[in-house]
């Protein structure tokens, strides 16, 4: 039996919305899984991106997710000894934009068909925040779109809205660099001024309004933040100077994406390829490389190929 499964890249906080919101972009990892009883030794496949980062052992996580949901089933005839695991990899690792998640959604989705595809997506995504710890990267990498999503009491994705998708492109740049998420998170303090909790509660409220009413002038202010970005400016050079440059360029807003170090913009299409360029250049003179990529959003979310 063999199985393959596409999984959308994300962006996640969207400036103010930490934590709670996210999106998937048309950037994707791709995971294939053929099941082998006869076959005493697996043999793991590694592609793109992570084709020499990515451990082919216990310690990667699409086989930790797989395992995890073997667990949820109580299925034990699985293991790595009788499964050939390939990964394509074209989602930048540690850059921002949810390679962790894709690879929790794709592990778990894997291990589902094999045990007869019971989950449905919210059960992907409950199993997936249990395993990643927060909502915002992985319930768009399950549902697709633009996503509000926030943990009940038991620890599940809870209640998720689902924005209208705008009609704009995504323009991201990935510095050459990684930042751990792990590390991003924990330079984050433990209380936050009531001042900037009121400053974050209003630009989600315009945040919110700019998709719902289809005004992304509104993105301008409403993706600003003072909870998380001021904090991680530190460890991206010249964060704020290439998020000017974005808006100065034409970009209806601009944020670090997830906890970095990517920077993504909103845009109209007639602007992508300028502010793209915009962005690189300012990263240049930092002696900053970095990959770029104008994307759109995904609709669909994890799906079976």
């Amino acid at each position: 039996m063999k199985v393959k499964m596409r999984v959308p890249s994300t962006t996640a906080n969207l400036g103010p919305g930490f934590d709670v919101f996210g999106a998937a972009l048309s950037l994707y990892n791709e995971f294939e899984v053929e099941y082998l009883p006869n076959v005493k030794k697996t043999i793991f496949v590694l592609k793109g991106e992570g084709q020499k980062a990515l451990p082919k052992n216990e310690k990667n996580l699409v086989w930790q997710s797989m395992q995890e949901t073997f667990k949820f089933f109580g299925e034990k005839k699985y293991n790595l000894k009788n499964l050939n695991i390939t990964i394509n990899t074209n989602i930048p690792l540690s850059g921002g934009l949810g390679s962790s998640a894709s690879a929790i959604v794709g592990g778990i989705a894997l291990a589902n068909v094999l045990c007869g595809d019971k989950l449905n997506k919210s059960q992907i995504a409950d199993l997936g925040i249990k395993i990643e710890g927060h909502p915002d990267n992985i319930v768009p990498a399950v549902f697709g779109g633009l996503c509000i999503c926030g943990k009940d009491e038991r620890g599940t994705h809870g209640t998720v809205v689902h924005l209208p998708l705008p009609k704009l492109k995504v323009v991201l740049c990935v510095p050459s660099f990684e930042l751990r998420t792990k590390h991003s998170r924990q330079i984050l303090p433990k209380c936050v001024n009531l001042k900037d909790v009121v400053f974050n509660i209003s630009r989600v409220a315009l945040l919110t309004a700019a998709f719902c009413s289809g005004d992304y002038e509104l993105l301008k202010k409403g993706m600003q933040d003072k909870i998380h970005q001021p904090y991680r400016e530190k460890m991206v050079p010249a964060m704020n100077e290439v998020l000017e440059t974005a808006v100065s360029a034409g970009a209806y807003g601009a944020f670090l994406s997830g906890s970095g170090p990517a920077i993504a913009s909103f845009c109209a299409k007639k602007d992508a390829v300028n502010i793209q360029k915009a962005m690189i250049k300012k990263w240049k003179k930092e002696s900053v490389s970095v990959k770029s990529y104008i994307l759109n959003f995904d609709a669909k979310g994890v799906v079976r190929m």
